[in-house]
C-alpha cells in the first residue's frame, strides 16, 4: 500500500473535502458485475484483476463484502466461474445482479424476474443453503413506469430479497477503465499516474458530496453502501481508496449491518429511464439539490492517452 501518496493527496485536498467524511461515517463496501467488468488492459486477466480486489479488501479488513454477480458471461466463458469460487474461497459472499445483467427499462416485469431466478440457480450452488439473499439493479435502473417498479419490488420482497442500494460511487468507472486500458496498451506511464491520480481526487470530492446530501436528507450520518465494479483500473486503485476513506474516518462494516439503517427503509418512488443512487433518487423526491459534485462530470480525463 502506497500510504505516502494517499496521505499527499490528503494533504493538497480542499480542507472542506476531507473533514466532510466525519468519523462517525460507516460504509459497507460492494463490489457489481462478477465474474468480468470492462475492458481487458494488455496482458490482465480476470482472475488476477479480482485476486487484486481479494487482497485490496482483505489489507483492509473489509467485512462480508458482498459481490454482485450476473452468470451471463459463463456461458461463452465457463472457466469465469474461478473468479466465482476465487470470491468465495476468500470468505466473500454473493448478491444476485440479474444472470443477463438486464436492464429494467428495456424488458418486460416477467423476463425481468426470470433472469434473476436464472441467476440464483448458479448462486445457489456456491453460496450455503439458507444464505440471505441480496440484489442489485443493474445500472441502478429500478423501472420507468410506476408499475413495473412497483411489481418488481413487490415480488423481490415475496422471495425474501433485500434491495442493496448504493449510496456512493464514483463516476462513470466503466470510463475509467477504458482509458486505463488504452493507456496501457500504449504503455503511457505519465498518463496511467495521471488517471490514479485525477480518480482519487474525484473519489473524495464525491465522498464529501455524498456525506453533505445524506446530512441535508436524514439530518444524521448514515450507514453508507460503496459500490465498486471488478474492473482491472478499479482493482488496481481499489487499495488505495480504502486507504484514503480510511484516513478520512471511514469505518467499513458489512452490507447486512449497512441495510439496517433505516433511510433504507424508505422507497423513494423514483420513475425515469436512468439510474440514481438512492440518496439522489430520495433528493428527487423531496426536491433537494444535489451538490455540484455529483452533478458535473470528472475532469477531462477521457482525453488521456489519445493516439
Amino acid at each position: 500500500m502506497r500510504w505516502r501518496s494517499v496521505a499527499a493527496l490528503l494533504l493538497v485536498l480542499p480542507t472542506a473535502l476531507v473533514s466532510r467524511a466525519i468519523a462517525a461515517t460507516e460504509m459497507a463496501v460492494t463490489v457489481d458485475d462478477l465474474p468480468a467488468h470492462g475492458a481487458l488492459p494488455r496482458g490482465a486477466t480476470r482472475l488476477a484483476i479480482a485476486a487484486q480486489v481479494i487482497r485490496a479488501l482483505r489489507q483492509h479488513a473489509v467485512p462480508d463484502v458482498y459481490g454482485f454477480a450476473n452468470g451471463g458471461p459463463l456461458q461463452s466463458n465457463p472457466e469465469l466461474e474461478g473468479v466465482l469460487r476465487a470470491w468465495r474461497q476468500a470468505g466473500f459472499l454473493l448478491g444476485n445482479h440479474t444472470f443477463s445483467h438486464s436492464d429494467l427499462t428495456r424488458v418486460s416485469t416477467t423476463d425481468y424476474t426470470v433472469d434473476i431466478e436464472r441467476n440464483q440457480e448458479l448462486l445457489a450452488r456456491l453460496l450455503p443453503p439458507g444464505s440471505p439473499k441480496y440484489f442489485r439493479y443493474p445500472y441502478l435502473h429500478e423501472g420507468n413506469t410506476r408499475e413495473k417498479r412497483e411489481a418488481i419490488r413487490r415480488w423481490l420482497a415475496a422471495r425474501g430479497y433485500t434491495i442493496a442500494q448504493v449510496t456512493v460511487t464514483v463516476e462513470d468507472d466503466w470510463a475509467w477503465n477504458d482509458v486505463y486500458a488504452r493507456c496501457v496498451g500504449l504503455g503511457d506511464t505519465p498518463a496511467i499516474t495521471r488517471l490514479k491520480s485525477l480518480f482519487l481526487e474525484t473519489a473524495m470530492s464525491r465522498l464529501a458530496a455524498f456525506e453533505d446530501l445524506s446530512a441535508r436528507l436524514f439530518r444524521r450520518p448514515i450507514k453508507h453502501i460503496l459500490v465498486a465494479h471488478i474492473s482491472a483500473f478499479e482493482a488496481l486503485m481499489l487499495g488505495d481508496l480504502l486507504a484514503a476513506y480510511r484516513a478520512a474516518g471511514i469505518r467499513f462494516i458489512s452490507l447486512q449491518e449497512a441495510v439496517q439503517d433505516s433511510a433504507y427503509t424508505i422507497d423513494p418512488g423514483f420513475v425515469g429511464d436512468g439510474g440514481r443512487t438512492f440518496l439522489a433518487q430520495v433528493a428527487h423526491t423531496r426536491h433537494v439539490s444535489v451538490p455540484d459534485a455529483l452533478s458535473r462530470a470528472p475532469e477531462a480525463f477521457g482525453t488521456l492517452c489519445r493516439s
